[in-house]
């Protein structure tokens, strides 16, 4: 029997609830990207912040409802991880619906597109869901949010191998580079 070891995704220090991160989508990622570094996940918040606002620059990470995903694969980061703000105040991430409460940042390692592609995608498949979203939005505490993320999100990315030492090492033996995917915002 395998036992998964990489760490979770989330925990309740990359959580705010009914927080003003600012105006506009760059402030709200400056924060979050501070948020994942000084929980040791990402050497410098300020780099990975670069990263995920240049990324969002190119296409906007707003999805329907009320929803962003800004996402990076950086040099600075150490581990996949996700962090969240449910926002007192709403932001433009570009969604064609109109700006997001809900703000789910994903940060992943240079190189471990596999990875990244695996939390996206993983993630957007739980956000689509109206039971998913409506409980984010009612979750009195973060870890009511990391309960909910662990439940929906963290045991398929983990059953795929995110976060192990095999897949991030496969991504960069290959030499894959980090290109963009015009259909993956």
């Amino acid at each position: 029997m395998s036992v998964n070891t990489s760490p979770r995704l989330i925990s309740v220090q990359l959580v705010g609830l009914d927080e003003d991160l600012g105006a506009t989508s760059s402030d709200v990622i400056r924060v979050l990207a501070d948020r994942v570094a000084a929980t040791g996940r990402a050497a410098d918040g300020a780099s990975l912040a670069a990263d995920a606002i240049k990324r969002e620059a190119s296409v906007g990470t707003g999805v329907p409802g009320g929803i962003a995903i800004p996402h990076a694969r950086s040099a600075s980061v150490s581990e996949p991880t996700l962090a969240m703000s449910r926002l007192a105040r709403t932001v433009s991430f570009g969604a064609p619906d109109g700006d997001a409460d809900i703000v789910f940042m994903i940060a992943v390692p240079e190189g471990a597109d596999k990875d990244h592609l695996t939390v996206l995608s993983t993630l957007a498949r739980a956000l689509i869901r109206e039971d998913f979203t409506a409980a984010l939005r009612a979750a009195a505490t973060p870890q009511e949010i990391v309960d909910l993320v662990d439940r929906e999100v963290s045991g398929e990315v983990a059953q795929a191998g995110v976060g192990t030492a095999s897949s991030a090492s496969s991504a960069t033996a290959t030499g894959q580079e980090a290109r963009p995917a015009a259909a993956t915002h």
